[in-house]
């Protein structure tokens, strides 16, 4: 997709003041009623990146075969030292995400099994383009799902409207495309982060008069009119954004404790924005090193995957504590680009796989259930038996986001060469 000069500009004063952007950004209406916040339903997508291990994350300790499998790495059962935290009487958590478990038992924490591409890639990036731009194989689709989103459902095209922010430092694949978004680094997030100097700067530049003096003739330029428009129009979002940041919360805010890590940080920064009240609707957010080949091990307090679980339990849950009086308009999803070998390999960790899971938390999420038909770890219904095969299509899931919680009209299909099946299902309540 080749960038105009606008886009250029644009950019150029988003990129300078510590922040990304796609598209080109308008005068933002960010203004809202003063009692009424998080009008518009949002979405938080968590990316885990590297191939998150689904077994020993819902473990699915009433199948045998799973310990035959993962005789070092597997969770215990409940009821034995660091064991499952029971859910149903089949599934259980890791003890790493004992935060979880209130929201299960809420109502408000659906996770779906055996979930995935149904696509022989193993490739990280294939498995990650397939996913977030929501089509599989290389079709000449290079704008992410929830742009998508952004632009079917913009009344006014891009102009005028703030509604979508990843948290670090570049925009996910999901997110990219012609709808303008924003990506804010790490270092920008948090009280007191302002970068006035910069932003001082670029307001000097857009201040310039959109027209030059050549031999005491005046010419106009017109496209200088717009670039410089939509420069000081990028410069007031960031301002706006750098104030919103900077500001402390009305009412208690919630603490998020130092087990939540930098998830928790960004998880903090995406609840002041949704409490904010400035029409936020999509916030993304990255998070790399699920790819455990080696030393993953399964429950124990020191164990990798399980340190790294307690940091999502903790954050999540801590998130949807702080938004609680949103929590029917917020919805989080959690997805990986494929789950993990059913068998341990000889370094105490798992290879690329095929299906794995994804997860939704929310208020208006049909949670306190596992969702998804789980196929079981027998050979003979194992992905070229060794893989969890894919029994729902990751689009499924996408879609009823999209049409349930996101309110899209059903006769916006977003996903290319892909049709939803005529039967829900039960994502979310009615």
């Amino acid at each position: 997709m080749a960038t105009t000069r606008r886009e250029f500009l644009v950019a150029g004063a988003a990129g300078a003041a510590g922040l990304g952007v796609a598209g080109a950004l308008g005068r933002p209406a960010l203004a809202a009623p003063e009692k009424e916040i998080a009008v518009k339903p949002a979405v938080v997508c968590i990316y885990l990146r590297g191939g998150q291990d689904a077994l020993n994350t819902i473990v699915p300790y009433a199948d045998g075969r799973y310990y035959d499998l993962r005789p070092t790495i597997a969770v215990p059962p409940p009821g034995q030292e660091n064991g499952a935290i029971d859910l149903d009487g089949a599934f259980g958590l890791n003890p790493g995400l004992e935060a979880w478990k209130k929201l299960w038992d809420e109502g408000i924490l659906a996770p779906i099994v055996n979930c995935g591409l149904g696509h022989p890639s193993r490739s990280h990036f294939a498995c990650q383009d397939y996913m977030e731009f929501g089509h599989l194989g290389n079709a000449p689709v290079r704008s992410g799902w929830l742009n998508r989103f952004l632009e079917a459902t913009s009344p006014k095209g891009p102009e005028g409207e703030f509604r979508a922010l990843a948290l670090q430092a570049r925009l996910p694949r999901s997110m990219r495309g012609p709808y303008p978004a924003l990506a804010l680094a790490p270092s920008r997030q948090g009280r007191g982060a302002r970068g006035e100097d910069v932003l001082d700067l670029f307001d000097d530049l857009y201040k310039q008069p959109p027209s030059m003096e050549m031999g005491g003739m005046r010419e106009e330029r017109p496209d200088e009119d717009e670039l410089t428009a939509n420069g000081r129009n990028t410069i007031e979002s960031l301002r706006k954004l750098e104030e919103i940041l900077s500001q402390r919360p009305v009412g208690e805010e919630v603490r998020y404790p130092a087990a939540a890590g930098g998830l928790g940080r960004a998880l903090q920064t995406a609840g002041r924005l949704l409490k904010s009240g400035q029409g936020v609707e999509v916030i993304g957010i990255d998070w790399n090193g699920w790819d455990h080949h080696i030393n993953e091990g399964g429950s124990g307090e020191q164990d990798l995957i399980r340190r790294m679980l307690t940091q999502l339990g903790v954050a999540t849950a801590t998130f949807f504590e702080d938004v609680r009086p949103l929590r029917n308009k917020v919805c989080m999803i959690i997805m990986t680009e494929f789950g993990r070998t059913n068998r341990e390999n000889g370094n105490f960790g798992t290879d690329h796989g095929h299906a794995g899971n994804m997860y939704l938390i929310g208020g208006k999420v049909n949670g306190g259930r596992i969702h998804g038909e789980w196929a079981g770890l027998d050979a003979g219904r194992t992905y070229q038996n060794r893989d969890l095969v894919v029994t729902t299509d990751w689009r499924r899931v996408l879609s009823e986001v999209l049409y349930d919680h996101l309110n899209l009209h059903p006769s916006k299909q977003l996903f290319p060469k892909w049709e939803p099946p005529a039967t829900k299902m039960g994502l979310f309540k009615a």
